[in-house]
């Protein structure tokens, strides 16, 4: 009898605090959410362009952001056509997505103002390609319901092997370019809050 009623609290309580875990994940703030990469064209210059539109979470040790090729801005309309169809091939693969996992324990015991810097491997789904990525993140602990994760440095994604060499050759094929550079660094800083 003890044993049922202990096995029957035990899933309750395992309930209640999934239930809290799912509902208390932090959700990424689109409005100050910043994605940027960088393009190097002719060997010498360079232009940076921006990802716009990110949402995401973060649930126990997952975090996971999605970004809609739609909200590519290079300031210049026609590229961002060009570049999310040549390049990301927008109309199959509308979005990329960029997943991680943070073990609790580093976070645990920060507080209000503490930041620590943590190396993360981030799992890159970008027009139809899987990659790993190494990244060396910033996490500060902004409020008692906010996290801000920030690169420490650029993470640069070899687009050769990302699958999108083909893309950057017809797109420098179209603007009459000598060359695209073929290395991509890519910053981010995005904000997580927690409702409630």
């Amino acid at each position: 009898m003890f044993q049922r009623f202990a096995l029957s609290i035990s899933m309750i309580a395992l309930t209640v605090f999934t239930s809290n875990t799912l509902a208390c994940a932090w959700q990424l703030d689109s409005s100050t959410a910043r994605l940027t990469f960088a393009s190097v064209k002719n060997d010498h210059i360079a232009e940076l362009h921006r990802f716009t539109q990110l949402s995401g979470a973060w649930a126990g040790d997952n975090v996971s952001i999605r970004i809609p090729v739609s909200g590519l801005d290079t300031l210049i309309p026609i590229r961002n056509e060009r570049m999310a169809k040549h390049l990301f091939n927008a109309e199959q693969f509308p979005h990329i997505a960029v997943s991680a996992t943070v073990p609790p324990s580093q976070l645990s015991k920060l507080k209000l103002g503490d930041t620590i810097i943590v190396e993360l491997p981030l799992t890159l789904e970008i027009a139809g390609q899987r990659l790993q990525l190494p990244a060396t993140v910033q996490i500060t602990k902004a409020g008692d319901k906010r996290l801000l994760a920030t690169t420490v440095q650029p993470i640069m994604i070899d687009t050769k092997a990302a699958g999108l060499d083909v893309g950057i050759e017809t797109l420098r094929t179209i603007a009459g370019l000598q060359s695209i550079d073929l290395v991509v660094p890519v910053t981010f800083s995005v904000a997580f809050t927690q409702p409630g």
